[in-house]
């Protein structure tokens, strides 16, 4: 067989000597000898230009044996699928597991939280939940008053609440609790 011929014994070999020439004609230091800068451009182009067509051949010898196995040896083919679609299922199935395994930690945390809400028994909504850390009363929607920051006053007269002074809900207390408890389980990043 000629060295030319696709498929034959020295294809590799050509690919070999055409890589290494590339990689020499990119990596050989410019002499003072008087090879300008154009000629070195020059051998790069056409070394890697070899390089490529080698390449190319390279890949249709190869594309030409995967014809061939797929025609004369069906069930090879079959079996590479197989083989594949074996690999694919088993990584679904690990990425499932994963998911359960954190659906199931997700679970016994929202169950912590409920068993631990239910325990407790609620504390009234005007009694120490609209306290503020330094038991004064905290600003709008529940935030404490922050220094220099003009607190809320209590009652307006009547009994009735300041204009715009808002009482949390029940089920924005219960929020505010498991979020608490996920802060301190370390669920979530404390504020």
């Amino acid at each position: 067989m000629s060295s030319n011929e696709p498929g034959g014994g020295n294809l590799m070999d050509e690919f070999e000597e055409a890589f290494q020439s590339c990689l020499l004609s990119l990596t050989k230091q410019e002499p003072n000898s008087g090879t300008n800068k154009e000629e070195i451009e020059l051998e790069v182009q056409k070394t890697t230009n070899r390089f490529i067509d080698v390449a190319r051949q390279m890949e249709a010898f190869f594309l030409q044996k995967r014809f061939l196995v797929s025609t004369l040896k069906p069930y090879m083919l079959i079996k590479d699928e197989n083989q594949d679609l074996s690999i694919e299922i088993q990584r679904k199935e690990a990425l499932l597991q994963k998911h359960y395994n954190r659906l199931e930690e997700w679970k016994a945390c929202l169950s912590d939280i409920q068993q631990g809400v239910h325990s407790r028994p609620t504390p009234p909504i005007g009694a120490g939940m609209l306290q503020g850390p330094g038991g004064g009363m905290p600003s709008m929607g529940g935030v404490p008053a922050r220094p220099g920051m003009m607190p809320v006053m209590g009652p307006g007269p009547g009994g009735m609440p300041p204009v715009g002074a808002m009482q949390p809900s029940p089920q924005q207390i219960m929020q505010a609790q498991q979020m608490a408890q996920l802060r301190m389980m370390g669920k979530l990043p404390p504020k």
